[in-house]
């Protein structure tokens, strides 16, 4: 208790002192009203530290107009992509002093979209979006900074943080065509201007790159979701022999753990009885035996560089990239057998 009472004695003055600066400096440095060189600044935050000063979050509020908080929204919080995106974003923002509300939009109806913006348009600083399939968010209706993780929106002018989508599948579908499979199904994705449109388009130039008629049957379009992937393998493994796909390209994480589930369920193996290759890496595709070939996207780091671009925007600075579209890579696993 007594050294709770005396970090709540602390007061700005006794940091300025400690640190050897002026009282302003330190209000500068903690309320990160304009520059201080790093020396200073370093000075400052070591004296903080050593004092155990806190703010009164309501009087900076007042004093320089923003709450220190960033709202990010979600489609969903089972999906481990976005929770390695909310764990890189809340390192970041922490460790400057911002505190991360997040929200989830799965099954929300329009009402519960109003309802998130007149709640938090006003409590938040600026806005993360981590762009759902389909996305239902009116990024207008913020009039906030607002930075889009995993989007594609070039016909908006937001600040987006993305990795080459299409590129993604068209890789994925390449390394399928590579092992001589043509009959390559699609589980998920829309056809439509979003990241997973992109998806969609990505498998689709593979196949016409390489000459490969696209069947529609073999095509499972769906949100992301492990249903989408368990009912288009289902309805995969019902086709007869010779229209049924020796190979299938999940569109996420989700869809393809659906899949797995759908193989596990009816004895086979990924890479046996037909191959899998999967959008974006997760536990079951590291550790399932075979592991499952995937797309592996920096997705700690889309966190943190969204947050950066966010704090940027908050500082009345212009980030240097609109999009900053990052690299991915091809993981090559068991699943995948050459036909």
């Amino acid at each position: 208790m007594e050294r709770e009472k005396n970090r709540r004695d602390v007061t700005i003055k006794d940091v300025a002192k400690r640190a050897g600066v002026a009282i302003s400096t330190v209000s500068r440095v903690l309320n990160g009203l304009d520059k201080v060189s790093e020396k200073t600044e370093r000075k400052v935050r070591e004296a903080v530290a050593e004092l155990g000063y806190v703010q009164n979050a309501l009087a900076v509020s007042m004093v320089t107009g923003q709450t220190k908080t960033v709202l990010m929204v979600v489609p969903d919080f089972t999906n481990d992509f976005n929770g390695s995106v909310i764990q890189g974003a809340e390192e970041y923002l922490k460790a400057r002093g911002y505190t991360m509300l997040i929200s989830s939009t799965r099954d929300f109806k329009e009402e519960d979209f109003e309802d998130l913006y007149r709640r938090f348009s006003g409590l938040a600083d600026g806005i993360l979006v981590v762009q759902g399939s389909p996305d239902r968010l009116d990024h207008a209706r913020w009039e906030k900074p607002l930075v889009l993780i995993d989007a594609y929106r070039p016909q908006e002018d937001h600040y987006t943080i993305e990795i080459d989508n299409e590129k993604g599948t068209f890789l994925l579908t390449e390394e399928l065509i590579r092992n001589g499979h043509r009959r390559i199904g699609l589980i998920g994705g829309i056809s439509d201007g979003s990241a997973s449109g992109r998806r969609v388009a990505g498998y689709l130039s593979a196949m016409e790159r390489y000459g490969i008629p696209v069947d529609g049957r073999l095509m499972a379009p769906g949100s992301h979701f492990e249903e989408t992937g368990s009912l288009g393998m289902a309805a995969f493994l019902s086709l007869p022999e010779y229209i049924r796909p020796t190979a299938v390209v999940a569109v996420n994480n989700l869809t393809c753990i659906g899949c797995m589930k759908v193989l596990a369920e009816r004895g086979m193996r990924a890479g046996r009885e037909i191959s899998l290759a999967g959008f974006d890496d997760h536990l079951l595709a590291r550790y399932s035996v075979p592991g499952v070939t995937v797309i592996r996207r920096p997705t700690m780091e889309m966190g943190r560089e969204g947050a950066r671009t966010l704090l940027t925007l908050l500082s009345g600075e212009t980030p240097e990239r609109k999009r900053l579209i990052m690299e991915s890579r091809l993981i090559r696993r068991g699943s995948v057998a050459k036909k």
